[in-house]
């Protein structure tokens, strides 16, 4: 009622009986917090929504929804191969494959019978290019890949006869036949006594085509 007034006593044991609000228990002085009353102390609230600043073990309701096997953050893991200890992994994370190591065998020259032998690799260049422009008429819009393969096919074609430790540089200069002079010329810096050199030049009614090989050696 308004106008009726409740004695003290009464008063405080209806706000105790109160269920909103919690008092906390009275401790006599020189108490210590034991390390559970300080852990519970340290959590706060309860809340729905994981605090970003709060410990990684509070309840997550967005975590308990991904199921399980989710990462944190919500974020499940990647079902893609795990590469190996040690191993090198590519931009998109696949295992790449190892390094070979060759041991050096501190050769500094070819062995007897492993030197460059420029008449036969002459020979091999000269048929490589017959077989592949003997019915083949210039195009400037082709003339770009058709070199390009020129080269490659001179790479594989020398590769099968060349000597082992040698590195093959191949350039072919092709250019169409119009009754002009054409000069070509190339350089390198080599080692006279181990690598070599071989060239080869084709021409027919429409193109002429001129291939330059060096092999060098390298321990």
């Amino acid at each position: 009622m308004a106008g009726r007034s409740v004695p003290p006593g009464r008063q405080e044991e209806d706000t105790t009986k109160d269920p909103g609000l919690k008092l906390s228990p009275v401790r006599p002085p020189g108490h210590l917090p034991s390390i559970e009353e300080a852990r519970l102390a340290s959590l706060g609230p309860a809340s729905r929504r994981g605090s970003v600043l709060g410990p990684a073990s509070s309840f997550s309701r967005r975590n308990s929804l991904a199921g399980p096997g989710v990462g944190p953050g919500g974020r499940r893991p990647s079902l893609g191969p795990v590469p190996l200890l040690r191993s090198r992994v590519s931009f998109s994370g696949l295992p790449l494959a190892p390094v070979r190591q060759v041991a050096p065998s501190y050769r500094t020259e070819p062995a007897p019978g492993e030197r460059w032998e420029a008449s036969r690799l002459q020979c091999a260049l000269e048929a490589a290019l017959a077989a592949r422009l003997n019915n083949a008429c210039y195009s400037g819009a082709e003339a770009g890949p058709l070199a390009q393969e020129l080269c490659e096919l001179v790479r594989v074609r020398l590769r099968e006869i060349s000597p082992p430790r040698y590195k093959l540089v191949c350039s072919v200069v092709l250019g169409p036949r119009a009754g002009q002079g054409v000069h070509v010329v190339s350089r390198a810096l080599w080692d006279t006594e181990c690598d070599g050199l071989a060239s080869a030049a084709f021409t027919n009614a429409s193109l002429f085509a001129v291939a330059v090989v060096h092999g060098l050696y390298y321990e």
